[in-house]
């Protein structure tokens, strides 16, 4: 039986005088940082990261990641928070491509503004390099332009093939060659268990 975090939540502060968000967050952190058993299972799946560089920052990370089909589609909540961990996940916004049949995950690590193509519609395009080095291209966008005149511009930097988000981010990317799912999800956990240790270590 599936609950609710609200529900989950109502449950815990019936049996603890703690703080119930603290304790699903201590638990979901715990969730996320459990590596996969790879012996069982490889997940050989597709998944690449790349970062949007703007005015020489990094203002967000794409991930693309290929769950598409079989029985992963039900999982991809648990392998992506094992992925990013459980606060970088809930941060990240998401959506699929039926063009693709890879989902799209945009974390924002700050906020951001690309140079304007016509009045209130932004957009730039950029260059990454894939998992084995190649370079690849990609757009982002956002807005819409304001006159009729201009709205055709719209079409050449949305398309079919573009990632939209609930957040009116727009982004258009070639597929590149990436990682395996199972050992870059494994190689993040512990990159994370080694980040916070050296935290407690240092205090």
């Amino acid at each position: 039986m599936k609950y609710k975090e609200s529900e989950v939540i109502d449950i815990i502060s019936t049996i603890t005088d703690k703080d119930p968000l603290e304790i699903l967050n201590v638990w979901n952190d715990k969730k996320a940082n459990t590596p996969l058993d790879l012996e069982k299972r490889k997940y050989d799946h597709f998944v690449y990261s790349f970062p949007m560089i703007v005015g020489d920052e990094e203002v967000a990370t794409i991930t693309l990641v290929d769950l598409y089909g079989g029985d992963l589609n039900s999982k991809e909540p648990d392998l992506m928070q094992k992925y990013f961990g459980h606060k970088k996940y809930n941060e990240s916004w998401y959506t699929f491509s039926h063009d693709s049949y890879l989902s799209c995950y945009l974390t924002i690590h700050k906020d951001f503004e690309l140079p304007e193509v016509v009045e209130e519609f932004y957009g730039q395009k950029f260059n990454g390099l894939d998992a084995e080095g190649q370079p690849f291209e990609f757009e982002v966008s956002y807005g819409y332009p304001k006159e009729v005149k201009n709205q055709h511009l719209f079409g050449q930097w949305v398309s079919s093939r573009t990632y939209r988000f609930d957040n009116d981010v727009n982004i258009e990317v070639e597929r590149m060659n990436g990682w395996s799912l199972g050992d870059k999800i494994n190689e993040n956990i512990k990159n994370r268990i080694n980040e916070r240790d050296n935290i407690k270590n240092s205090i």
